[in-house]
């Protein structure tokens, strides 16, 4: 799947999942983290998060992306 999708998925999962207060107190510390010398690896390893949080919260939504339309209404009339 496109890079930019599972990214922007992930980043929608979780913004989905923190409430006001946890944002503000996950805003905080990033003045420290900026002064971090490993800052691009933990930067990569972020992104790699989010890539992969995307991906579950897609498949979460989308169980069956990977079936054809006419076979998935097939099988969720079957299921009924």
């Amino acid at each position: 799947m496109d890079e930019i999708v599972l990214t922007m998925a992930g980043l929608a999962d979780l913004a989905a999942s923190l409430t006001v207060r946890q944002l503000r107190r996950a805003v905080r510390p990033v003045q420290e983290i900026v002064k971090r010398s490993d800052l691009r690896e933990l930067t990569r390893e972020g992104h790699s998060d989010l890539k992969a949080r995307g991906a579950l919260a897609l498949k979460r939504r989308l169980p069956e992306a990977d079936v054809p339309h006419l076979e998935a209404l097939a099988r969720r009339a079957d299921a009924r």
